[in-house]
């Protein structure tokens, strides 16, 4: 049953099959996660991230997402920096508003 339009959403994710892929399955939405976080094209750092780590690479401070967008300047999504700072943008406006409003109500 939907309630107001609102979409079925699936969750398939949360059935993965053993305790063990749930754990598997909850690291890498946290690495994808972290990088949608810091901006980051999520293809390009999941895949350096998993190579190096496939190659032996024990150097995990490196592989953290805030280090690597300092060395993967090219890999930095900057439209979605852009799209929050407009959305606060609007947001600081809106609340301008309704300030504004109720002082009006208010004398």
């Amino acid at each position: 049953m939907r309630l107001c339009g609102a979409p079925h959403k699936r969750k398939n994710w949360l059935f993965v099959g053993s305790v063990e892929a749930g754990a598997r399955a909850a690291t890498l939405l946290t690495i994808i996660s972290t990088a949608v976080r810091n901006d980051l094209d999520v293809w390009a750092y999941v895949n350096d991230v998993l190579d190096r780590l496939l190659k032996g690479s024990t150097d995990y401070e490196s592989l953290r997402a805030d280090v690597w967008k300092q060395s993967h300047p090219e890999a930095i999504r900057q439209y979605r920096a852009d799209e929050r700072r407009d959305q606060a943008d609007r947001q600081r406006v809106r609340r301008a508003f309704r300030r504004l409003a109720n002082s009006d109500d208010n004398p």
